[in-house]
């Protein structure tokens, strides 16, 4: 009996000996495992780090570009300009003279979308939008009453509530441009500030509120400018540009003037050319307009993504 009491005490020993080691094994193991994981991040964020520094500002060719440029254009110009043209119109007397209608600057966000073909040339599409207000100004005005038999008054006639209307005009652009970068054409385009030229063709649509015209009227558009582009880090670019665009506007007759009483009398558009034999004035319909040479420059500033 006290040989088998001596094996069951040796065994007991034993076993209690292992137990502090079984259990410090198993704290190593899950001490090793969490040293593992903080070891694979900040070998990951070692990692990004180094990437980091590894990079260089330069172009990249093969991206897709796509941008967003905010600025304004310069519609502060004639847009519409006719001789002895009808201007006002009421149950007493007709009224016409020199009709020109000025733009004003309007706010112009253009978005783009480019491929850089090489590290100097890009090709982009580019759309844009302009609203604003234009102002009219009338000279040499004359008026004759609406009786039959009724003579041209010569005394200019003050402009009444006319001489206060402003109405929207409203641009749309469109075009193919091509995006230059002289220094890269023959360097490799490091560095993070990179001047460029740009030049295009597209079209514009003109629209105006107002009684003189039919619609909308498009009209083929050049441009041309530079700027320069900020690198900001690999995907993100600052733009700053300055581009000129140049089209002429040709503007289609509306049928009528005005339309009163509910539709039920319309009003002619009509103009009142002197015959130069009679030295009076003739009474004829409109049937087309003189065109107008439009320059107008866009500044902005954008924002622009490579991918």
């Amino acid at each position: 009996m006290s040989h088998k009491l001596l094996t069951f005490i040796v065994a007991g020993l034993c076993l209690m000996a292992g137990l502090p080691a079984l259990a410090q094994d198993k704290g190593s193991t899950e001490i090793f495992h969490l040293l593992r994981n903080e070891d694979l991040a900040k070998k990951a964020q070692a990692e990004k780090e180094v990437a980091a520094k590894a990079w260089e500002p330069h172009l990249q060719p093969g991206k897709i570009q796509f941008g967003l440029s905010l600025g304004r254009l310069d519609l502060n110009q004639s847009v519409f300009n006719q001789e002895q043209i009808i201007y006002k119109f009421n149950d007493e007397a007709t009224y016409w003279g020199d009709v020109d209608i000025n733009g004003g600057t309007a706010f112009n966000p253009v978005f783009h979308l480019g491929y850089s073909l090489n590290r100097w040339l890009t090709v982009e599409t580019l759309g844009g939008l302009s609203f604003s207000e234009y102002k009219t100004t009338i000279t040499n005005r004359h008026r004759r009453e609406n009786d039959t038999g009724s003579t041209v008054d010569f005394d200019e006639p003050p402009l009444g509530e006319y001489d206060a209307e402003a109405r929207s005009l409203l641009a749309v652009q469109f075009g193919v441009n091509a995006v230059v970068y002289p220094l890269a054409i023959k360097g490799e385009g490091r560095g993070r500030f990179h001047p460029y030229v740009t030049a295009g063709i597209g079209r514009t649509w003109y629209d105006m509120n107002s009684n003189y015209n039919n619609g909308s009227t498009g009209s083929n558009d050049m441009n041309f400018g530079g700027g320069i582009r900020i690198l900001a880090d690999r995907t993100i670019s600052i733009r700053l540009e300055a581009v000129l665009h140049t089209n002429t506007l040709q503007w289609e007759p509306d049928d009528n003037f005005l339309v009163l009483n509910d539709g039920s009398q319309p009003v002619p558009l009509e103009e009142f050319p002197i015959d130069p034999e009679t030295r009076s004035f003739t009474e004829q319909m409109v049937t087309s307009y003189n065109s107008v040479d439009m320059s107008t420059l866009n500044m902005s500033l954008g924002f622009q993504g490579s991918f």
